[in-house]
């Protein structure tokens, strides 16, 4: 059970030392030990059966009741390690090798830092300094020049960029008594294959301070041992094996983007098994990345078809295609009979609720690690599952779009819209003004499962989900054309009643919205700027259709901006909203 922070937090310490053959170091480690300024602690020696004439144990025994003192047979640095742990009688472990030293400080600044944590069962660790056969510093390590703050205190990526230290750590004993203690069977990485059991499940949390002395000398056992270097690839393959998507994501944003990374890492070691698997995994990785592309439709059956085709024709065929019917009165049978021959194709059928039920029900069905949406009256272009989904990895992100192409009604190209260059941190900007378009998208699926489309909408909720997934998350955007948009009389592209009330639905989610509700410059913004498409709600016009090579941006009517500026001035965000809601009559 996690324990709250007190002012007099004192457990009791156990600093075990394995020593083999430790004439040569162990003194100086025992004195730093004992130099210790956090006195609640015990001091645990275990000799694994030096065979030096009994040179380790005169050293031992000169301490006197100083120390707790253990003897055995030899067994390596595991077996006495776990000797130690199973005599120790502190709640927290420290491990001191017999030929590094400790700060005078380390335990009483960890300890202090543990009791300013709400968790108690937190291992701490820090970087060290390295030390030569003469005691002279060389140089240091610093996890912190390696992480940024945001990454030095993810359990397990210290870990596995080599970062870790293990005399540098203070570990609650709990985690031994659950987890277990040293494998005897692996004579140089037993220490992180324990530690990667351990952070899999512990928090960890990062001291900045150096606090111990690490030295590097011909007779260290990873130097003696034979098939070192064996035993560290078969450890780093297993570590990648075992490691879980999530995990992965915790630490790098994505399994692609930290296989990568690891790749990279591994390049400069000598695991040279463990770095061809990495390279293999990544590989594995782009190619074994499903994709869910959700098309929802309504009747239009040679569009679906035309959609669905262009989905099957991807560079990239690793995905799933979720069909959903929006309660279509057509005859379904050349639809039904097409989609036979593909397995990856799924067809699901709805009542007729709208596009966003739609989509959110092939959300919930969705099995992809990212999901892409194609309105049935659209199409892809043969790269865009590729290119979107290596942009993303590539850089960790979790949502993003491109930009895309209009076409007619026949399917002739008309124009395109140049809308991938918006991306970063395009919040709150993107409240007055968002040119993502729903084809262009594409998105991890665990974002889609907690930001659902507003299904009381049935136009424009695909921007008040962007602008929310915005409001979170980064965005990025790709400026090429990866998609093709059929747009014509009754499309929102084009027929402006059908914008001003997209217009008038973005505004009622974002001022329902507790959170959104707050940037009232960005919802005035959002009115003002297009007050083309509220004048019908003060001079009813007929509805106009915008020819294709029409500026994006309407002209503003004069009479509207007066009368929403004032409605603004005098009234606020909310009345104005009511008011314009009422006028179009929807």
């Amino acid at each position: 059970m996690k324990q709250q922070a007190t002012p007099d937090f004192q457990p009791l310490v156990s600093i075990v030392i394995p020593v083999y053959n430790g004439v040569n170091y162990m003194r100086e480690a025992i004195d730093s030990a004992l130099a210790q300024t956090y006195k609640n602690l015990e001091i645990i020696v275990i000799n694994d059966g030096s065979k030096d004439d009994g040179q380790t144990d005169a050293i031992a025994q000169s301490y006197g009741d100083k120390i707790r003192y253990f003897c055995k047979e030899n067994g390596g640095c595991a077996s006495a390690l776990n000797l130690g742990i199973a005599n120790m009688r502190g709640a927290y472990f420290s491990w001191l090798s017999h030929d590094d030293r400790y700060m005078p400080e380390k335990v009483a600044r960890q300890i202090n830092l543990l009791a300013t944590l709400t968790d108690k069962e937190t291992i701490i660790y820090g970087g060290y300094e390295v030390i030569n056969t003469e005691s002279q510093p060389q140089y240091t390590v610093r996890p912190d020049s390696v992480l940024s703050p945001q990454k030095r205190n993810i359990p397990l990526l210290p870990l596995l960029r080599g970062l870790i230290h293990g005399c540098s750590l203070l570990i609650p004993k709990k985690y031994f008594d659950e987890i277990g203690v040293f494998d005897v069977n692996l004579p140089s990485t037993q220490d992180y294959a324990l530690w990667f059991d351990m952070f899999r499940v512990a928090s960890l949390h990062f001291d900045p301070e150096i606090l111990i002395q690490s030295r590097v000398h011909p007779d260290q056992g990873t130097n003696k041992i034979d098939k070192h270097i064996d035993e560290c690839n078969a450890l780093w393959c297993g570590f990648l094996t075992k490691l879980t998507e999530v995990e992965m994501t915790a630490m790098e944003g994505s399994p692609y983007n930290f296989l990568t990374s690891t790749a990279q890492f591994l390049a400069d070691t000598p695991y040279k098994d463990a770095h061809q698997l990495a390279l293999q995994m990544v590989e594995d990785c782009k190619g074994g990345t499903k994709i869910s592309v959700i098309i929802p439709f309504y009747n239009h059956v040679a569009w679906t078809i035309e959609a669905i085709r262009s989905v099957q024709t991807q560079s990239y065929q690793q995905f799933e295609i979720l069909l959903i019917d929006d309660g279509s009165t057509d005859d379904l049978a050349p639809l039904l009979e097409f989609i036979t021959i593909d397995p990856r194709i799924k067809y699901f059928r709805q009542d007729n609720g709208g596009p966003a039920k739609a989509r959110n029900n092939g959300i919930d069905r969705a099995t992809g690690s990212y999901i892409a949406f194609l309105d049935a009256d659209d199409l892809f272009c043969p790269a865009k599952l590729e290119t979107q989904l290596s942009y993303m990895q590539e850089r960790g992100l979790v949502f993003s779009h491109t930009s895309y192409s209009r076409m007619d009604l026949e399917g002739n190209v008309i124009g395109s819209i140049s809308s991938g260059t918006l991306s970063g941190n395009v919040f709150p900007g993107i409240m007055a003004s968002c040119p993502i378009a729903m084809p262009t998208v594409m998105a991890r699926a665990d974002i889609f499962k907690k930001n659902r489309f507003p299904e009381h909408f049935e136009i424009a909720e695909d921007v008040c989900l962007w602008i929310c997934i915005a409001s979170k998350y980064e965005i990025g955007g790709i400026d090429g054309v990866f998609s093709k948009v059929r747009v014509g009389p009754n499309t929102a592209a084009l027929n402006k009643r059908k914008q001003a009330m997209g217009y008038v639905n973005i505004a009622f989610f974002i001022i329902h919205d507790p959170y959104l509700a707050q940037f009232e410059r960005q919802i005035k913004s959002l009115l003002l700027d297009t007050t083309d498409m509220f004048a019908n709600a003060f001079s009813p016009q007929p509805t106009a259709v915008i020819p294709a090579t029409a500026p994006s941006q309407p002209t503003p009517h004069p009479s509207a901006l007066r009368k929403v500026a004032t409605s603004l001035k005098h009234h606020g965000l909310r009345v104005t909203w009511q008011r314009i809601y009422r006028r179009l009559g929807w």
